[in-house]
């Protein structure tokens, strides 16, 4: 009996071992990542080298969704001492894009989302002068002030697909996502409007970030989340046609 009972046991314990999320580290240059299915338990967590300590921040990534929840977020970035210390989603009723820093919001107006189609956007915020600008599809933006002008700092959770309420975790079903999100960069700096053009345009020569790199990402995935290869969409630049 005692050796059917740890037998038992150790297989319990492999199931558990092969449910739980895995780390990976890899170029997803040319994929996607996808999100079938509204549900708090997908998410996919992004895993920087090092803590932050970075006084402006620019966050690139590409989306494309049918918006099936009501405030779908894209990137949240938390720390200790702030739950969302850089977030980015779409509300849906006021139709306005939001940006959150230091859990401080501002919204954003006149910028383009639409259902079924790829989307590319970029956030920037400074904290010398307190101001974030965002760009989508190529419109910026005016500057907005937001948050207390301090830097970033601390060891970050990074996820997409969910915003977080608390450091790592506490997600709301009703800012899940749903859909693809692709090139996916987090830069130490404020991008020139150059380098946000040529990101904008899918070359593949764009400024890669030195923070969260697309092209050699440290991830986890969880849920029903999965990597496919970009040939299931398609951008629609000109690269592309070609």
């Amino acid at each position: 009996m005692k050796r059917l009972a740890s037998y038992v046991f150790f297989i319990v314990l492999c199931g558990l071992a092969l449910s739980l999320p895995i780390k990976e580290r890899k170029c997803l240059r040319e994929k996607v990542i996808t999100f079938p299915d509204l549900t708090t338990d997908n998410w996919v967590k992004l895993h920087p080298n090092e803590s932050m300590d970075m006084s402006a921040a620019t966050v690139c990534l590409r989306f494309y969704t049918e918006r099936m929840s009501l405030d779908p977020c894209l990137f949240s970035l938390a720390t200790p001492s702030y739950p969302q210390d850089f977030s980015l989603r779409w509300l849906s009723t006021s139709k306005q894009y939001e940006m959150t820093i230091h859990s401080f919001k501002v919204q954003m107006d006149g910028l383009v989302f639409n259902n079924n189609q790829w989307i590319s956007l970029c956030a920037t915020w400074d904290a010398n002068s307190g101001l974030a600008q965002m760009f989508v599809n190529k419109v910026a933006s005016i500057k907005k002030a937001v948050g207390p002008k301090v830097s970033f700092k601390g060891n970050p959770v990074i996820t997409l697909g969910q915003c977080q309420t608390q450091y790592d975790g506490g997600f709301n079903e009703h800012n899940g996502f749903t859909g693809f999100i692709a090139d996916v960069h987090v830069h130490g700096q404020i991008l020139t409007i150059r380098q946000i053009k040529t990101y904008m345009e899918a070359k593949t020569k764009y400024k890669h970030g030195d923070y969260i790199n697309w092209h050699n990402l440290m991830y986890t995935i969880a849920g029903s989340v999965q990597v496919e290869g970009k040939h299931q969409v398609t951008f629609n630049s000109k690269e592309e046609q070609q």
